[in-house]
């Protein structure tokens, strides 16, 4: 019986750091998007000037955190793992 090897741990990459957490972003700015541009619709049909205009700036904010978000999902961390998983493939 041969002497085992002990493997070494990959050093934990955090979760802020991670693909995983700008698409949760990206995502959730997607959603907000969409919310606000139904209340800017139904808000326009009703002639209800000022929760068309506050829907229409949190809408802009939401494409422009969708834009960030997917901007900086190329600097994400992927760990060696992963990457020769991929290679492999």
């Amino acid at each position: 019986m041969g002497r085992l090897r002990i493997k070494k741990k990959e050093a934990i990459t955090p979760f802020r750091e991670t693909l995983a957490y700008r698409m949760l972003l990206a995502t959730g700015s997607i959603v907000v998007f969409l919310i606000a541009l139904f209340f800017a619709i139904n808000a326009m049909s009703t002639d209800n000037t000022i929760v068309s205009i506050a829907s229409a700036a949190v809408g802009i904010a939401a494409i422009l955190a969708v834009s960030y978000n997917l901007n900086h999902m190329r600097d994400v961390r992927i760990p060696q793992r992963t990457l020769k998983r991929m290679k492999r493939r």
